[in-house]
């Protein structure tokens, strides 16, 4: 069975707040923590199930958002 995704909010190295998913290699820098957030919590709906996790500069989890997988339509 595959790992959910988990995508990371974080602070970034220079300035501003990073967004990874967990064991990728790509980031996404935003000025705004709370554009940052709203990035990460949008691509964890769209690769559902999946968790939004916002850490601290010492690696904490100060808060997350769990996001459950797709409703069936029924067809």
């Amino acid at each position: 069975m595959e790992e959910e995704p988990v995508f990371v909010v974080y602070p970034g190295p220079i300035w501003g707040w990073a967004v990874a998913c967990k064991g990728g290699t790509q980031s996404h820098v935003f000025t705004d923590k709370s554009v940052a957030i709203n990035y990460a919590k949008s691509w964890a709906e769209a690769n559902r199930p999946s968790r939004v996790q916002v850490e601290t500069r010492e690696g904490a989890v100060e808060d997350q958002w769990e996001f459950g997988p797709f409703a069936g339509n029924g067809a």
